[in-house]
């Protein structure tokens, strides 16, 4: 694979990070920001997380929940975040990403500016199905 800086701008890849109390806020959250393309991917897990809140320490579970996505996206990310959050206060943070390689760059490029909306595995399987029963049939022509 050949390494090749991209320039940089706002189409620069960048992290989103943000903590849900579950599991399954993290995925509701993620995979809703990934089906509007603010992001090409919300990765989650399990963390244990220590920070004083109401000035009492709090010590409990909670999910991480990253996202990768472009500059320019990540403030329709935060405002999307924020109104999806259950959290008061929600941490959400961006980290710059210094060098991306080119063919995962140009890929999040191309899947975040085309329009097409995304079908899920099991549409994708129906799809196929039907595509494999309709080239034997046209076969047997």
């Amino acid at each position: 694979m050949l390494f090749e800086k991209i320039e940089k701008g706002a189409k620069d890849i960048v992290f989103v990070y943000t903590t849900c109390g579950s599991l399954e806020e993290a995925r509701s959250i993620g995979l809703s920001a990934v089906d509007e393309k603010l992001a090409i991917s919300a990765d989650y897990w399990f963390i244990n997380s220590i920070y004083p809140w109401k000035n009492v320490i709090q010590e409990l579970g909670q999910c991480m929940l990253m996202f990768t996505t472009q500059k320019y996206l990540s403030d329709k990310l935060f405002k999307h975040i924020e109104v999806e959050h259950s959290y008061n206060v929600p941490m959400i943070a961006r980290s710059s990403n210094l060098i991306t390689n080119q063919e995962y760059f140009l890929w999040v490029e191309n899947t975040l500016s085309n329009n097409d909306k995304y079908i899920t595995r099991e549409e994708a399987d129906i799809i196929e199905k039907r595509n494999k029963a309709e080239s034997g049939y046209e076969r047997l022509k």
